[in-house]
């Protein structure tokens, strides 16, 4: 007589599980099929199997929201994504500040606890001023709108009506908008000269900008 499937992961699943919870603690929302075959160097088919297996056992199931749709399952708690689309208004400098162009690029996925019931958007990011945050050239970065910062919140900088990426510190009578790279330098301007648009809240690495494995 067969003996009865194990409800218990196998160690790969048990490495699969652990990092789809942490890419949720990290980005607000489920990774996809293809970010998880990225970082485990395995092909989409494989991926679907594993998770396929995870959703028999237990230990999640998959919503009606598209790609990101994976929802944690154990002990009752859940890791769900409560998901929005936010526009994508234009495109942002992370270097020297340059007219931010509003228009319609489509929209991007995110967590609505992000934007904190404030309204989004998302820009595309420009340059490599902000490579020691995490923020690479090409990527999204999610803006919760509001006026003002605290010390070290990265934002959205309106200066003569040029917009650009930076993190924000107080200073005398003034500001410093301060980049993540040691090669570019700070903008120093007046209290009054400047606005500030909103508080980057998340990023996201389309996957698609890198070469894709080989089948």
């Amino acid at each position: 007589m067969a003996r009865p499937a194990s409800k218990e992961p196998t160690p790969r699943q048990r490495e699969i599980l652990a990092w789809v919870k942490a890419f949720i603690r990290e980005h607000g929302m489920p990774p996809t099929v293809r970010e998880i075959g990225a970082a485990f160097g395995i092909k989409s088919s494989s991926v679907f199997a594993l998770l396929k297996a995870l959703e028999r056992k237990g230990y999640l199931e998959r919503g009606d929201l598209g790609a990101r749709s994976l929802i944690i399952k154990k002990g009752r708690k859940r890791a769900a994504c409560h998901c929005e689309e936010v526009p994508v208004v234009g495109r942002i400098p992370a270097g020297q500040s340059i007219e931010a162009i509003e228009h319609d690029r489509g929209t991007v996925t995110v967590d609505r606890e992000l934007v904190g019931g404030r309204g989004g958007y998302a820009l595309q990011v420009v340059g490599d001023s902000m490579v020691e945050a995490g923020i690479l050239d090409g990527d999204y970065v999610i803006i919760r709108r509001q006026e003002t910062a605290e010390d070290g919140d990265i934002v959205v900088a309106l200066i003569d009506d040029e917009a650009t990426l930076k993190r924000f510190h107080r200073e005398g009578d003034g500001v410093r908008l301060e980049p993540a790279n040691g090669r570019t330098q700070p903008i120093h301007v007046r209290t009054g000269e400047f606005r500030i648009q909103g508080k980057v809240v998340g990023v996201q690495r389309h996957i698609g900008r890198f070469p894709q494995q080989t089948e």
